[in-house]
């Protein structure tokens, strides 16, 4: 017979046991992310990494310049090589808002887009958005080449106070039609594919590319990744990639670009810029953990997550720099 007294005691033993389990998971999860980094584990057969769509070395960055962003919705061409020139937001969709709109809605949270009047773009990308978010009110225009941005010319117009589109051509069209001072903009659901009209090829690096990531960068746009958490169970199996000097240079050229304002131009400690020194602490981790680190970033010490910024082809080049660096393999700059 189980008396109350018994069946407290089961509970107990039953809840100490989950707790234990939960404690040992997560030990093990710190262990792994703190083991040596391993260039090339021995009897592991872990993937090569090559740079993300191409097997050249990251371009170099340009300076932004709206200016040369001027016309460039009736040039599709140019146009669709200076959006595919904006990695960081090739996934993330945003709502502008303007007029009383911009004035009412401060979070752009469901219930406050609900019914609100909106015109987007007739494109499967834009629907699912609506869908997602049970708008009610939305107004759709067809997808053209001749007006890539109409939702933005009406907007200008004063037909419509609301609109959603893809990242990189709302950046544009804000540009060339001179509506920053007049607008707010905010980042709108989860990653999502670029319209199909704007979908593969390479790109170019233009300094409207620049202007673009710089104007959506000013109005606090978060990139689509950043709205969904980094899951660590599913990233325990990531290999680490094959070593190679030719990938270290690539990342070399990245680090450079993305990672140098705050660790230096070549990854040494400098108390007035760059606190720890990245030849040191990247012997501490597996490629696993730095590459939590670098998606996930460090909020308590002022590190941003970069997903979105970086692709993960691309932290896999870092991480083989800093590597090289280490093991001083690459020598440039200070030792």
């Amino acid at each position: 017979m189980v008396t109350k007294s018994n069946f407290q005691a089961i509970i107990f033993r039953n809840r100490w046991f989950t707790c234990l389990t939960s404690m040992w998971f997560l030990m093990w999860v710190v262990i792994v992310l703190s083991q040596p980094a391993a260039v090339a584990a021995a009897g592991a057969a872990p993937v090569p990494v090559k740079a993300s769509g191409s097997n050249e070395p990251p371009q170099e960055a340009q300076a932004s310049d709206p200016a040369t962003c001027k016309g460039i919705l009736q040039q599709p061409a140019a146009l669709k090589n200076a959006l595919l020139g904006v990695p960081k937001y090739q996934s993330t969709y945003i709502i502008v808002l303007s007029g009383t709109a911009k004035d009412k809605i401060t979070s752009p949270t469901p219930a406050a887009l609900a019914n609100l009047p909106i015109e987007i773009i007739d494109e499967p990308e834009t629907n699912s958005i609506v869908q997602d978010l049970h708008l009610q009110n939305v107004h759709r225009v067809p997808a053209s080449e001749t007006s890539p941005v109409q939702p933005l010319v009406d907007m200008s117009s004063g037909k419509t106070e609301a609109v959603i589109m893809w990242g990189p051509l709302a950046g544009a069209g804000v540009i060339d039609l001179a509506l920053d001072d007049k607008v707010s903009e905010f980042s709108i659901d989860r990653p999502k594919d670029p319209p199909a009209i704007y979908a593969g090829g390479t790109s170019t690096a233009v300094p409207c590319s620049a202007a673009i990531a710089d104007d959506l960068d000013s109005f606090g746009v978060l990139p689509a990744e950043l709205l969904v958490p980094v899951n660590l169970r599913s990233m325990l199996n990531t290999p680490t990639p094959i070593f190679s000097m030719q990938n270290a240079e690539k990342g070399q050229v990245i680090f450079q670009q993305v990672c140098s304002r705050c660790h230096g131009q070549y990854a040494v400690r400098d108390p007035a810029l760059a606190p720890v020194d990245l030849r040191k602490s990247i012997r501490r981790f597996q490629f696993i953990g730095f590459k939590y680190i670098v998606m996930n970033g460090r909020s308590q010490k002022g590190m941003p997550p970069l997903r979105g910024t970086l692709t993960q082809d691309q932290i896999a080049l870092v991480y083989q720099y800093l590597v090289a660096r280490s093991k001083h393999l690459l020598m440039a700059g200070p030792k």
